[in-house]
């Protein structure tokens, strides 16, 4: 047997060998010594890389299709989840009207729960302040250094306020607070799935 071919052999047994046990052997089973044997070397690491580029690509190309496969069938249950979260929902406001204290409906697999959400508030800061000053001075912050503008304690005032019709309104005078809308939200509908 030529030395190309003992070459060969070696490379075919190495490829299936562990790299710890290759790199631990003290010398390599074969060496090169001409000039035909580094050729051939390098033609089997071109052949290599070609086929390491081919399988990177196959990878690629099955990858590409099953993330396309993945979309479609998240399409599909979104479209179905959506339409079932539609047909429980009317179910629950309709016990709803029947017995409004009915906010969560408890059932094998999940319950079903309507949760009230905070409002919305739309502010004009300018004049929020205008009036915290004259009416609620500990509602505002007066700066040290930095800020040579107050600032409003919005959490404090969100505590202290009341919500009527919309508007906001100070407790202890009963004034409106201008430069504050407040928008009620509606109840929101949730899923909550046991065992998932």
């Amino acid at each position: 047997m030529d030395a190309l071919a003992r070459l060969d052999d070696y490379l075919t047994q190495a490829m299936d060998m562990p790299a710890e046990t290759m790199q631990a052997e003290d010398k390599p089973k074969f060496t090169i010594e001409t000039k035909e044997q580094a050729i051939w070397a390098l033609r089997k690491i071109a052949a290599i890389e070609r086929a390491r580029k081919e399988a990177q690509e196959a990878a690629q190309t099955e990858i590409f299709r099953i993330q396309e496969w993945m979309t479609g069938e998240e399409k599909r249950a979104d479209q179905a989840r959506g339409y079932l979260d539609f047909l429980l929902e009317d179910y629950h406001r309709r016990q709803l009207k029947e017995n409004p204290k009915q906010k969560t409906i408890k059932l094998p697999h999940g319950e079903l729960q309507l949760k009230k959400q905070q409002p919305e508030f739309y502010r004009n800061e300018n004049a929020i302040i205008n009036w915290a000053r004259k009416n609620r001075p500990e509602l505002v912050i007066l700066p040290r250094w930095i800020r040579p503008d107050p600032k409003l304690d919005w959490a404090g005032l969100k505590k202290a306020l009341k919500v009527v019709n919309g508007k906001a309104v100070d407790p202890e005078n009963g004034e409106f607070i201008p430069g504050l809308q407040v928008v009620e939200r509606p109840p929101k509908f949730n899923i909550k799935l046991s065992g998932v």
